[in-house]
This record gives structure tokens, sequence and C-alpha cells, in this order.
């Protein structure tokens, strides 16, 4: 007889699942199934939520999920670089709050990654789904570093993440370099930045890296390799999906940069008791149990939609209890989601 988990128990750690390989879209079931007993079909079928699982399955599932987020298994590139992740376990109380700015553990995580690559001159890859706070985190960072670390942020955008030449004089215009000859000439171009940065050595720090063509990400891992000996680190911001297209190997270009990688940081955003502190913080005290499950669901560990979704309250809501119903409301104002409620 298959001992059966209450279906709340169940729900939730699906739902962990879930949050934690939307953070690695690199794993698939074979991946997860190969450290368990289960077959992978039972592992596919489990995530999808078509069986409930009994004790035995869930206590496997979790015990995997407990593993990889501690980084013992299936680090990203096999485990020959650092890897770093929030922790999901820690009690939160309250979050440490400058302005509007909230010091979150996706922020001490990629202010670990900056301080890592620009001391060990390592190249570094942070992945988190989109508003989780990336580039404030930079922002931040660069700010209590202010005369200690020299950095370079370049952000990509439609243009500069295709086209090489358009990347290189893009890069070298931000540095207040010129080139000698023909300025449209990425090759010139590359060699001017490289001779800089040999020189004046820094932090380079490219967000948005979600959209870039190989041949940009071998421009990035050739400025690296002929810099790193004079001081010069690399970080990498992106969505989810830049780590599933490094880790897949097809491409020489891809594979070479992924091979240089010091350290992975897949993040999945504000954590549940993180917003939590945030919400009381923010002067939110009677907000019903299921409405705040509804306001994290729809946030998704955005902390950009969180902020945003405090301000519609704050000026619409204030002082009043937040049901279910409000944070549906919002979520179909701000996002047009439409969130279903309990009746």
């Amino acid at each position: 007889m298959v001992r059966q988990l209450p279906e709340a128990v169940t729900d939730q750690l699906q739902s962990e699942f879930k949050a934690f390989l939307k953070t690695r879209p690199d794993l698939g079931p074979a991946d997860l199934a190969q450290y368990t007993t289960l077959a992978e079909s039972t592992v596919r079928t489990w995530l999808r939520g078509d069986i409930p699982g009994g004790y035995e399955v869930c206590e496997e599932m979790r015990r995997v999920l407990e593993q990889a987020r501690a980084g013992d298994i299936l680090q990203p590139g096999g485990g020959e670089a650092a890897v770093v992740t929030e922790n999901v376990t820690q009690r939160v109380r309250r979050v440490t709050r400058t302005g509007k700015f909230y010091e979150t553990q996706t922020v001490k995580r990629i202010s670990e990654v900056l301080d890592y690559c620009a001391e060990q001159c390592a190249i570094g890859v942070v992945t988190a789904d989109f508003g989780v706070g990336k580039t404030e985190a930079v922002k931040a960072w660069r700010r209590r570093n202010t005369g200690k670390v020299d950095s370079f942020v370049f952000e990509f955008e439609a243009f500069s993440s295709v086209d090489k030449r358009y990347f290189m004089v893009a890069v070298m215009s931000q540095m207040g370099l010129t080139v000698r000859g023909n300025w449209q000439n990425a090759g010139l171009a590359f060699q001017t930045v490289v001779e800089h940065l040999r020189k004046n050595p820094c932090l380079l720090i490219f967000d948005q890296c979600e959209t870039l063509r190989p041949q940009i990400c071998q421009i990035i891992r050739q400025i690296w390799d002929r810099t790193h000996a004079e001081g010069v680190g690399v970080v990498m911001l992106s969505a989810p999906i830049l780590m599933a297209r490094l880790m897949a190997g097809k491409m020489v270009d891809l594979g070479a940069l992924t091979s240089r990688v010091g350290i992975w940081a897949p993040l999945s955003g504000l954590t549940r008791p993180e917003m939590a502190a945030i919400v009381k913080q923010e002067g939110f005290a009677d907000v019903e149990p299921e409405a705040f499950e509804l306001w994290f669901k729809a946030c998704a560990g955005s902390m950009r939609r969180v902020m945003r979704s405090v301000d519609l309250l704050k000026a619409r809501h204030q002082g009043k209890r937040i049901s279910e119903k409000t944070i549906a409301g919002v979520a179909g104002m701000l996002w047009g989601m439409s969130l279903g409620t309990a009746a």
C-alpha cells in the first residue's frame, strides 16, 4: 500500500521544484531521476502533477531538491566551478532596506559573485528571471566599492547583442577610446579594448546577456583570455535561458566560454519569507493568508512586481484588510493576470 501525503504537502513540494527548475532550464527529468531510485517516467509524471506520488516518491524528490539547492549534485558546468544559490531555509524577520532598495538574498549572492570575480579575475554567470533585482544589485555593489574596485558595466540591447562590430565599437566608445583607421573595423576595436584593459584592468559586467549570439559570447571569452592575467574579471547577468544554452555545449563558441566559467549563480529571486518580511515592513499588517499566497504567486520572485504592487496598494488600500479579491484586482490591473480566488 502506497503511503499518501496530504495534497497540500505534495503541491508545495511540486511548486518548489517548479521554481527551482525555472532557474535551471538545463535540467530535465532524466537529470533528476539519476539521483533517485525512481524511473525517469515517474519523475516526469510527478513533476507535471499527473500523479500525487506516495510518501516514498515525495521523499526521494525532496532529497534531490535539497541536495541540488545545496550544490551537492547537478552543479552547472559539471561541478568544476563554484556555485552560489540562495539559502531558502533561512528564517527571515526583516530585510535590510536603503531607500526603496531591499538587500535580499539574491542581492547578497550577486555581490558575492562580483567580489569573487573581481578578486580572482574569473568569469561568473548570474542567471535569474526578469525583475528580481540583478541590475539594482550591481548598482548597489558599485556604490559600496567606489574607489576600491574599478568596474565597467555594459548593458546589451537588440543591436549590440547580435552584431560583433556594433558590440565592439559600442564598448570602445563607452570606455572613451578611439581607434586608428576605420572605426567600423571590429578587429581594430577589439585590439584597442584589449590593450586598454591590459593597462587598466577592471571587472567587466555585462547585463541582459540572454539574447547574445554565440559570436558575441566568443568575443567576451577572447577579451578575458587576453586580459585576465593582468587582472580583468567578467560577470554576465542574464535570464535563466542563458544557462541552458551554455550547458547544451553544441556550439564551439559557447562551449569555449562555458569551460572558463569560474562561478555560477542560478538564482530564483525573492523567497516567500523575504516577501512576507517586506510586506510587513511596508506597513501591510492585515493580509489574509490566502491573499498573501496569491500575491506571492503573482509576483513570482520579482522584486519589481512586489514594489509596483506595494505602491498601488498604498495608494488605494492603505490601512485596509488585504483580501484575495484585492490581490486579484492588483494583478489584473498591473500585469493583465487573471488569478483564480477561493469562493
